[in-house]
């Protein structure tokens, strides 16, 4: 002890000769630990904002991000669910024919593959965002539903939740990693809460059974039409409105709960070309690339991802 003692004295008193740092050398082993890290990276095309901070917590990739003043973000997509607390400043989004501006502590949710496009106020906007790989999202759905739409959230106790997350993620102590994930999976709680109770209070006797004939008969040729003749409505009646109250279109939903119901399926040992039929595609093609486009992943990637939890 004496000796190593005497080589550190030694060691600090050249550098003070040279009028360098005095910064004690790493042990040769952690060198060369650090040196096997791979460099940590954002998903490609995460943002189109300037990232401040980011992090990654287990099946979640969170950032914060600055948008210019006047910025304008074109039409695009994200492959996964994601939230976007709104910190300050304002956007403006463009989601098919529907525009609407969002203030600071405005949160959204918005689904996987949903089209949309950003106008940054004269303000610019700063945001914080989460998003949610599929197979965490899947961890949660075995516990609970999980909000199936896009949604927009404005106070309440979901805005709480989504501030704390935002003030746990400037955080690195040894337990920011925990309460990250517990207040995401609150946020998507309360999410999910808040648009189950705002769908059966506004939706119309006739589209709550429109939703329901999707919801057992996805396997089968459903089409707009046929289900609206079972309902008593005209079709695009039914289209619009579906798509005002659940925020996505009826062709949409539809894929969306085949896809779901795959995902279940996948968990197990069955043939994905049964799943595929089983489902409600054509073919186990179609099935591939349906897939593929609302998770990121095809089937065969998706199964081994969950056998490998």
């Amino acid at each position: 002890m004496c000796r190593a003692r005497s080589r550190l004295f030694s060691w600090i008193a050249v550098k003070s000769r040279q009028n360098l740092p005095c910064v004690a050398p790493r042990p040769v082993a952690l060198i060369a630990n650090i040196a096997t890290v791979p460099s940590a990276q954002l998903p490609k095309n995460f943002t189109h904002g300037d990232i401040l901070r980011w992090r990654r917590v287990g099946g979640l990739v969170l950032a914060e991000v600055a948008y210019a003043a006047g910025q304008r973000v074109h039409r695009h997509v994200h492959p996964h669910a994601r939230f976007v607390l709104v910190l300050d400043g304002s956007l403006t989004e463009i989601r098919g024919d529907q525009t609407e501006t969002y203030g600071p502590s405005t949160l959204l949710f918005r689904q996987p593959d949903d089209p949309h496009a950003y106008l940054v106020s004269k303000a610019g906007a700063r945001c914080l965002i989460v998003d949610m790989e599929p197979v965490w999202l899947d961890r949660a759905r075995e516990h609970a539903p999980v909000v199936a739409q896009s949604a927009a959230f404005r106070g309440g106790f979901i805005l709480h939740l989504a501030h704390r997350l935002h003030g746990e993620f400037g955080l690195r102590d040894e337990v920011s990693r925990l309460v990250i994930e517990s207040l995401a999976l609150g946020v998507l709680a309360e999410a999910s809460r808040r648009v189950t109770r705002a769908g059966e209070r506004h939706a119309p006797a006739w589209l709550r059974q429109a939703h329901a004939l999707v919801e057992r008969h996805f396997a089968e040729s459903l089409t707009l039409t046929i289900v609206a003749a079972r309902v008593g409505v005209h079709p695009v009646h039914l289209a619009r409105t579906f798509r005002r109250i659940y925020q996505t279109t009826f062709a949409g939903y539809v894929r969306q709960v085949r896809i779901e119901f795959a995902r279940q399926e996948l968990a197990g040992s069955a043939a994905l070309s049964d799943i595929a039929a089983a489902a409600g595609f054509c073919d186990q093609s179609h099935f591939s690339r349906s897939f593929k486009q609302y998770t990121g992943l095809t089937p065969a990637e998706y199964r081994l991802a969950v056998h490998a939890r």
